[in-house]
């Protein structure tokens, strides 16, 4: 891609028979360690691949850290996970976007992402068994978290050589994630208009289930708009300025409207649980450079807005 110190030609994940492999074209002069710094974002991973001699020439020979690397060469990366897989399932997932170095997912709403000590099943369990059943020693690494009541996107790291530079590019506010939510009641003045919530979060010092808004939390930042009201029900598009946990049901209910089906913040039970939905992620990927937008389809709870979406040009 241009303007990029490197282009992405090929990759392949690792498998039971050996690693995998991700080649690439230099596009200006460079040293090995320079390159490699620039590809994976982390000292630490820098010198683990060079101590494992994990960059190989054509002819497969390593590649020293201090080695010049000229406009046009081909340099590989070996992918080797050092980490056994996790526990795993057959219960299948909805695949959204894959390559060797990231997937994204569709997590349904009451499954955890992580294990908690108990023998509920997980999201990272069942990534384990999609990749297994595909034949890749991949040992997948959520990337970010949803709440389990929330559903849609979860992005999976599957390469350890580049998961600190997917942790950089989210440390950086370079994913941009969007929401859709339902609240019961209207917000004013933002129909078709975005209303910035900006009030630090914190945590709750009387439950520790909860977050609450206050002076001496983190600075948090949510932007609103309505799409759509029905059956005194709005459904808003939502998207983080921050990454605070809780971040949306929080400031929703600080302003008096609770997510439907939230009763942790004050929200009416509802039988579809809670009314929150990731729908979709952009970034520019890393490690090849693309402008990625990734979408979920619109869980069962958000079907009856579909019509307000579709107006709105939104993917669906």
């Amino acid at each position: 891609m241009s303007g990029r110190p490197f282009t992405l030609l090929s990759a392949e994940a690792p498998t039971a028979e050996g690693a995998g492999r991700a080649t690439f074209c230099i596009n200006e002069p460079t040293e090995a360690a320079a390159f490699v710094r620039t590809l994976v974002q982390s000292k630490a991973m820098v010198t683990r691949i060079f101590n494992n001699d994990q960059l190989r020439a054509p002819d497969n020979a390593p590649i020293a850290r201090t080695a010049p690397l000229a406009s046009g060469d081909e340099v590989s990366l070996q992918l080797v996970p050092t980490h056994a897989p996790g526990p795993m399932t057959a219960a299948p997932v909805t695949v959204l976007y894959q390559d060797p170095f990231l997937l994204a997912v569709d997590k349904p709403t009451g499954l955890l992402v992580h294990g908690d000590g108990t023998a509920a099943q997980t999201l990272t369990a069942r990534v384990q068994g999609h990749l297994v059943r595909q034949g890749s020693a991949a040992v997948p690494q959520a990337l970010h978290r949803l709440d389990v009541e929330t559903s849609g996107i979860v992005l999976f790291s599957l390469a350890e050589e580049t998961q600190p530079a997917f942790d950089a590019l989210i440390a950086g506010d370079g994913l941009t994630k969007r929401y859709y939510a339902v609240i019961e009641g209207t917000l004013p003045k933002s129909r078709d208009t975005w209303l910035t919530i900006d009030a630090p979060i914190a945590r709750d010092r009387h439950d520790a289930r909860r977050m609450r808004v206050g002076r001496t939390g983190k600075p948090s930042v949510t932007l609103v708009r309505t799409l759509g009201v029905k059956g005194g029900r709005s459904l808003l598009e939502v998207e983080l300025g921050t990454g605070r946990r809780h971040q949306i049901r929080v400031h929703l209910a600080h302003l008096g409207y609770p997510l439907v089906g939230d009763t942790l913040y004050g929200g009416v039970r509802d039988p579809q649980g809670l009314h929150l939905h990731a729908h979709e992620v952009r970034l520019t990927h890393p490690v090849t450079g693309e402008r990625l937008s990734i979408c979920a389809p619109l869980p069962e709870q958000l079907v009856t807005f579909g019509g307000n979406i579709a107006r709105t040009g939104i993917p669906r």
